[in-house]
């Protein structure tokens, strides 16, 4: 679900600091996103899938970017709906294990 490696990459060559604000960013501007796009789902286009898309890659969520890149191809492969609930796990799982180190990839 999330590419740790690619976390410890961020941290490294951010910082703490500056890697929080990136987290922090990368939440609110998906989830502002996500809400978006729920108030007229029909009206989503190829763009907005692939915004989110390259935001999840940045960040490591990578089954968020697998989805993200379906529904960019196809836009009746994955709901917004679906991509929202996949985004809540993969948030909640992040923040469960952003500093455990025995964390699952």
């Amino acid at each position: 679900m999330i590419d740790w490696s690619r976390i410890d990459e961020l941290r490294s060559d951010f910082g703490e600091e500056d890697f929080g604000e990136i987290v922090g960013m990368f939440l609110t501007e998906v989830q502002g996103k996500l809400d978006e796009m729920s108030k007229d789902p029909t009206s989503c286009q190829a763009d907005d899938f692939h915004f989110l898309k390259g935001s999840a890659a940045n960040l490591g969520f990578r089954k968020l970017q697998a989805a993200c890149a379906a529904a960019e191809q196809d836009q009746s492969a994955t709901s917004v709906a679906e991509i929202n609930t996949l985004f809540q796990r993969s948030k909640q799982t992040f923040l469960d294990q952003i500093n455990d180190k025995t964390r699952v990839a």
